[in-house]
């Protein structure tokens, strides 16, 4: 046993060495801020693949809470109230507590409650991360409505970016009795228009987003040649997340055989179309494909909402620091982000993770896998329920 640790640890070093020596090579080839975020990618990359549990490397991708108000009421929204983002917020909160981490990602998701859009100057904004962070892939969410402003378009195709729109339906009658949104017309015809402004598939990238429940899961096949048509790079597929007892009826946990059927369905007619289409998990089956790979997200990835409060996924129960108390670094190889990432690679799996998909496909035979981790929500959704 000793002595396959001291090989395991031999060539863990060795890799180490092996991409360090790539990145300095690479330093010698580049300016430093490419050589730099060069660097810290490969070895981000080596950290996961190792299992390491305090990192050196940033991660490749930062989630920004951009809250603000909206303009639907979709079925499955989680509500609430939360701080307003805005320009200045970015400038005077977000990016002096992230710029070494901002410098050195590959991509940034601004993406919260509401619709970001909406937000008065967000072309100021939309502009100046566009020339702060240029070499970023600059993820936005929407739901597609305020896309009717000429400006937001014109700004999406001047900077390596993506605009994913959760649309969840292929025709205005469903559109409506998900979001309560009755301009599913003007979203498609903008949708036609950004495809047909852009001069590559980066400037920007169109992704619809479906979120799967029982209201539109028979809905998707449609969708994929839907989407076909449009000429979208891509559909991404997830199962609804229940935040509120009310919501759980709209699970497709309890539409199994129909659902597993759609995904079935979807998958054969995206293979035709040539259409990248990313599904979740089917239901009943045992292991698929994950393999011994580690959910990435507690290496790969950080989430800063508005109010300060870190994550480290969106599925996460609980904060793991704020950002407004407390430097990065320290929140980064914090024990909560540690015993987090030990618990993946030695076992047991944390509390959140122990019923996610993301840790075991198969967990989405688990009604919990279904219901946000949310602190006490779990219970009160679940009230009256039998595992």
């Amino acid at each position: 046993m000793v002595e396959a640790q001291e090989k395991r640890s031999k060539r863990i070093a060795e890799l180490k060495r092996n991409i360090i020596n790539t990145a300095t090579k690479r330093a010698q080839e580049a300016s430093y801020p490419i050589a730099a975020r060069n660097k810290n990618l490969l070895l981000n990359d080596f950290e996961y693949a190792t299992g390491k549990i305090a990192l050196e490397s940033s991660p490749e991708g930062i989630g920004i809470g951009t809250h603000y108000a909206c303009n639907g009421k979709c079925v499955f929204c989680l509500g609430g109230k939360p701080r307003i983002f805005s320009l200045e917020r970015y400038r005077e909160f977000f990016e002096p507590r992230l710029e070494n981490v901002l410098s050195r990602a590959s991509y940034v998701s601004f993406c919260g409650f509401g619709e970001l859009f909406l937000m008065p100057r967000v072309e100021e904004f939309m502009d100046y991360v566009n020339k702060k962070i240029p070499w970023a892939n600059k993820i936005y969410t929407t739901n597609g409505a305020p896309l009717a402003n000429d400006k937001i378009l014109n700004l999406l195709t001047q900077s390596q970016s993506a605009v994913q729109i959760s649309l969840h339906a292929s025709h205005r009658e469903l559109h409506r009795a998900l979001t309560k949104l009755d301009s599913f017309d003007e979203i498609v015809a903008r949708i036609r228009q950004i495809i047909s402004m852009r001069k590559s598939k980066e400037r920007p990238s169109v992704i619809l987003v479906f979120l799967i429940n029982s209201l539109n899961v028979e809905n998707l096949a449609d969708f994929v040649e839907f989407a076909h048509r449009l000429r979208v790079d891509e559909v991404r597929c997830n199962y609804m997340t229940a935040f509120h007892h009310s919501q759980l009826k709209l699970s497709c946990f309890f539409k199994q055989e129909l659902t597993n059927r759609s995904l079935e369905e979807a998958e054969e007619r995206a293979a035709k179309l040539d259409l990248i289409l990313k599904l979740p998990p089917r239901f009943g089956r045992g292991s698929q494909g994950t393999g011994s790979l580690l959910c990435a997200e507690p290496w790969k990835y950080i989430y800063v909402e508005n109010e300060s409060s870190v994550l480290p996924c969106c599925y996460a129960g609980s904060h793991f620091g704020y950002l407004d108390r407390m430097d990065f670094q320290t929140i980064w190889n914090g024990s909560s982000y540690r015993q987090l990432r030990k618990s993946l690679v030695e076992g047991p799996p944390h509390k959140w993770c122990k019923h996610c998909q993301r840790y075991r496909a198969e967990n989405i035979n688990d009604i919990r896998s279904h219901i946000n981790f949310r602190p006490g929500g779990l219970l009160k959704i679940l009230k009256g329920y039998k595992l």
